[in-house]
């Protein structure tokens, strides 16, 4: 069998299981939830696109790929994961019926010192940042990192997938960008440990530093804009962007989107600082919340994210002032009760589930509890439910299902 023919079934299904009617409601309920309209029932997601390859051998067995050419092994394995989730876990996910090919980058981005780190080899394995500032900041070292991309080669990528799915599914382009996080990566220059005691003893070094790091990021955001790599793609409707970021799930287009080129303001920014965790309320607005609001100030249309895994209960009030927030990450570790409290009405609390709580010890009892705890502390602020980080199944896949069924049951009042 040619890769094709293997891939063929896979493409029959996912045309199947994306036109069902409940496919086309999940669009709306996640659009019109990032929109900040009201919406019939609180949203459900379960992040299976964050679950281990070794995790993926107890639901397709071992050896689960035949396809030959490596992209055709890529969207293989693409489709088989998306296809079952869609069938197996009975949350709110959208399954998009496209194939997604990451622009050919030349290299990566070039800060003028390197950004490594030591790695144990160990897929999920520890490692640590090697900092080329471990010594002293210096800016001096320092150049503008700018998007490249292999226009040709991408070129060349995108052809060949549209040539192994036989057309019959869309071929969307992810590019590469900047993360908007400018606190984690001067981390990775100067090390944790020496930032944080640099913000004490000195501190106008950590500000030009922070300065630098900002201002590229926002220069080379200009600079896609300009060439048009910006990940704002419409779903095959032309009617919803599909959001590539975990449990986004979708939102609305601008009225003139298809009328134009795409903007920054059309991407969903993804502002996170998680390795300022150590830092309280007051330098944790210094040094890194003024810097990520000059970012968010990009987003226009109302598409800024804050993701935190760490309990950020107290550096809610600097949060909030961030320009465009829409959604708001509240982890296991962070309260909801204070977050429904704190943020405007229309922004998104993203309430997670305890994740190893759920894979490993809870009875389909306590998931209830949890999620109805959730939700009552909420109080009705606008929200999503979500299950998320799954590094193990603990042996059993059906546990996705299950909790998904809870959730609904709770999302739904049931």
């Amino acid at each position: 069998m040619t890769d094709k023919d293997i891939l063929k079934p896979l493409i029959d299904r996912t045309l199947y299981l994306a036109g069902r009617q409940k496919n086309d409601y999940h669009k709306q309920l996640w659009a019109t939830l990032n929109a900040g309209e009201p919406v019939d029932k609180i949203p459900v997601c379960v992040t299976f696109e964050g679950i281990p390859g070794p995790q993926w051998d107890l639901m397709f067995g071992p050896n689960q790929l035949h396809c030959r050419s490596l992209l055709a092994r890529q969207i293989e394995l693409d489709l088989k994961k998306r296809t079952w989730a869609a069938a197996n876990i009975p949350d709110d996910h959208v399954l998009w019926p496209v194939v997604s090919i990451t622009a050919v980058q030349p290299g990566g981005y070039d800060w003028g010192v390197p950004i490594t780190w030591r790695q144990s080899g160990d897929e999920l394995g520890a490692k640590e940042i090697v900092p080329p500032f471990a010594e002293k900041i210096d800016l001096t070292q320092l150049r503008q990192p700018v998007t490249q991309l292999d226009e040709d080669a991408t070129k060349f990528q995108v052809d060949e997938a549209r040539d192994l799915v036989g057309g019959r599914l869309p071929v969307v382009v992810r590019y590469p960008r900047l993360a908007d996080m400018p606190f984690d990566i001067a981390v990775q220059m100067r090390g944790m440990e020496n930032l944080l005691i640099d913000v004490v003893d000195a501190p106008d070094e950590v500000h030009g530093l922070m300065d630098f790091i900002t201002g590229a990021i926002i220069a080379d955001h200009r600079h896609r804009e300009q060439r048009g790599w910006i990940n704002a793609q419409p779903d095959p409707s032309g009617r919803y962007q599909m959001v590539p970021i975990w449990r986004h799930i979708a939102a609305p287009l601008p009225a003139d989107f298809a009328g134009r080129k795409p903007r920054i303001s059309d991407e969903w920014a993804y502002v996170s600082a998680q390795t300022s965790a150590g830092l309280g309320p007051e330098m944790y607005e210094e040094f890194v919340n003024a810097y990520n609001c000059r970012i968010a100030e990009l987003y226009t249309n109302r598409t800024v994210y804050y993701h935190g895994c760490e309990n950020l209960d107290a550096k809610l009030d600097a949060i909030m002032r961030l320009p465009n927030l829409r959604r708001h990450h509240v982890s296991p570790w962070s309260s909801v009760k204070l977050a429904a409290e704190k943020m405007p009405a229309d922004v998104v609390l993203e309430v997670h589930a305890h994740p190893t709580e759920v894979m490993f010890s809870a009875s389909r009892e306590d998931m209830q509890a949890e999620v109805a705890r959730l939700v009552r502390q909420a109080g009705g602020h606008r929200m999503c439910l979500n299950l998320s980080d799954i590094h193990s199944l603990g042996g059993n896949p059906a546990t996705l299902k299950c909790w998904a069924q809870v959730a609904q049951e709770v999302a739904s009042g049931l």
